[in-house]
């Protein structure tokens, strides 16, 4: 019994010792990666990780005192973190030769990602890297947070990493071969280039459609390939060598950007307005949810990426179960839109989970969306090319239907339009007559409102306008422009000899004189009873006094015969002035110095020219 209790007790004892021993191993983790001859990359193994506590910050010194009490593969998922955490990990070169590898950090999106190297010796090593520090001024200048790490044989290193972001916590962190990390970097920035020269061809392609269709469902899904391109190329840090961080975190907001763009789109393509109207206000509601998270994201970018990601799982699940309610067994394109929205969906779903740390990391994962989008970019201008070849099908059996009508109707409408364009012909006549009347009576009315009845010369009020025009063009032009004011001399006592009925013969004698001794271009009006005037375009004082004269001579020397009485002698005074350079000058004021100048004429004896060259005022 003696012997039994104390194997009893000695066995307790050893048990107890192991425990002690094993319980602070369990306690602290310590991840170890171990280097060999054989392996280039190392992309599976774990990382001990410690996650700040609220209100407090640790520096390196904090840091090594840390028992790490969590470890996690180095595909780290972890969510939308509030502090910042620290990675922990030995690395031993147990093989023959010195080892030059890459400490990367598979995504960009991460604002801090800062590596603290400690050798054997404890000597540290510090190197920043991450959004807020430019491609240009890290260590290695990619978008991608990378470090240079050389390990001699037999050398190891402690290594802690420390990540904080606004997008979330996920990526890998992966030790690659010097050589292989710089070919693999070449090989994507290659796929990715591929990737963006696709979109823009897209892009151009349907932009080529838009501008000859004027369509904007072109316009709508140009919009979507652009902005989902631009986000890609953000995502995967194809500009980061160009912007900043703060650059970066405003081009987030393209996602629910170019997501109200697809549903701008989608309700275009399939006409929910007029056909799915439920549908319609369906996406409108999404789309208002979607514009409220771009404010919230706009005011506050950390809080409002979190709520994005919340709500697009769900957004996006709305979206595909309504499509699938609402379009079920309704056509080639609803079908086809569904396939391509559900490959939309899946995508965009798994990078959300991704992001919010629901599911493990994987850089497979990660590059999904890239890989996937080409798939539905593709699939959705295969809807667009479909629906351009139905419209046009369409189009095509509208003009067939329309040619077969035509044709039945050709028959049946021949002796109708026969017997219409009789008709039209007859009526077409009438009304021509009737426009033929119209025109005579307008341009007798014409002829009777500016013309004097006895003359057949220009009235009063037509000579004036006609004389405003010529004033106007004149003075624009710069041209000389003369006027002449006429008077019967004595024709009082020739109304009061032989009567009115004479009075009016001579007036017409000397109106039809003076159409033969002025020229075409010269405008002749009746301005009073025996008093007539001359406007005379392009014609100086000089010109004008020679025409005056000639027609005054002419005049003189003119008979009119009168029954029963002796032949009739009569003579003629003319006032003449021309236009003078002041803006002011008018016909009335022309027609106010021609006829100073006629009274001048009558005075001096009668039957002779006066000219007035000089301007008199008003009050003259």
């Amino acid at each position: 019994m003696k012997i039994q209790k104390y194997l009893f007790t000695h066995t307790l004892k050893t048990i107890f010792m192991v425990l002690l021993m094993i319980i602070p191993t369990i306690m602290t983790a310590n991840a170890t990666l171990v280097l060999n001859d054989q392996d280039s990359t190392y992309q599976n193994f774990d990382v001990d990780y410690f996650i700040e506590p609220d209100g407090r910050f640790f520096d390196i010194g904090d840091i090594q005192e840390v028992n790490f009490t969590q470890s996690t593969s180095n595909k780290i998922s972890l969510g939308f973190q509030d502090n910042e955490i620290w990675f922990r990990l030995k690395v031993e070169n147990k093989s023959s030769t010195k080892k030059k590898m890459i400490l990367e950090f598979t995504e960009v999106v991460h604002n801090v990602v800062d590596l603290y190297t400690f050798t054997a010796s404890k000597e540290l090593t510090y190197k920043r890297n991450g959004l807020n520090i430019p491609v240009n001024q890290r260590e290695i200048q990619e978008s991608t947070p990378s470090f240079k790490l050389y390990l001699e044989a037999g050398e190891s290193k402690v290594l802690y990493l420390q990540l904080s972001s606004t997008h979330g916590i996920f990526g890998a962190i992966q030790l690659t071969d010097k050589t292989e990390y710089y070919q693999n970097i070449q090989m994507k920035k290659y796929l990715y280039l591929a990737y963006l020269v696709a979109l823009m061809t897209i892009v151009l392609y349907n932009f080529l459609y838009f501008l000859y269709f004027k369509d904007r469902i072109y316009l709508y899904y140009i919009t979507y390939v652009t902005l989902f391109g631009l986000w890609v190329a953000n995502f995967k840090g194809l500009l980061l060598p160009f912007i900043n961080a703060e650059i970066f975190i405003v081009l987030q907001l393209i996602i629910p950007l170019f997501f109200i763009s697809l549903l701008l789109f989608s309700q275009s393509i399939l006409e929910t307005e007029k056909r799915h109207e439920k549908l319609h206000k369906i996406y409108n509601t999404i789309i208002y949810i979607t514009l409220f998270s771009i404010l919230w994201m706009s005011v506050a970018p950390e809080s409002g990426f979190y709520l994005m990601n919340l709500l697009s799982t769900p957004l996006l699940i709305t979206t595909l179960l309504s499509a699938l309610w609402y379009l079920r067994g309704k056509g080639i394109i609803n079908k086809l839109y569904i396939i391509t929205l559900s490959v939309f969906t899946i995508s965009m779903t798994i990078l959300s989970l991704l992001t919010l740390g629901v599911i493990p990391y994987s850089h497979f994962l990660s590059t999904l969306i890239v890989v996937v989008s080409i798939i539905e970019i593709v699939l959705f201008s295969l809807l667009l090319a479909y629906r351009i070849n139905l419209l046009r099908k369409e189009s095509f059996e509208s003009r067939e239907k329309l040619i077969r009508q035509q044709k039945s109707e050709s028959t049946r409408l021949f002796h109708t339009v026969g017997e219409k364009t009789k008709e039209l012909n007859r009526a077409k006549e009438d009304l021509e007559a009737e426009l033929k009347k119209k025109i005579e009576l307008e341009k007798h009315l014409k002829h009777l409102a500016s013309t004097d009845p006895m003359t057949e010369l220009n009235n009063r009020r037509a000579f004036f306008e006609l004389s405003e025009l010529e004033i106007s063009k004149a003075k624009f032009d710069k041209e000389q422009l003369s006027c002449l004011v006429i008077d019967i001399d004595h024709f009082k006592r020739i109304n009061d000899t032989y009567g009115h009925d004479v009075g009016d013969i001579v007036i017409n004698d000397v109106a039809k004189l003076m159409i033969l001794n002025t020229r075409t271009k010269d405008h002749i009006g009746r301005i009073g009873g025996e008093e007539f005037a001359v406007l005379m375009p392009k014609t100086n004082a000089e010109s004008a006094y020679q025409i005056a004269d000639r027609l005054r001579e002419n005049i003189s020397k003119h008979t009119i015969a009168i029954d029963n009485h002796e032949a009739i002698k009569i003579t003629i005074s003319i006032g003449l002035s021309t236009l003078t350079k002041d803006k002011d000058e008018t016909i009335h004021t022309l027609l106010k110095r021609a006829d100073t100048a006629l009274y001048k004429a009558k005075n001096n004896g009668r039957n002779q020219v006066c000219c007035l060259p000089e301007k008199i005022s008003e009050e003259a």
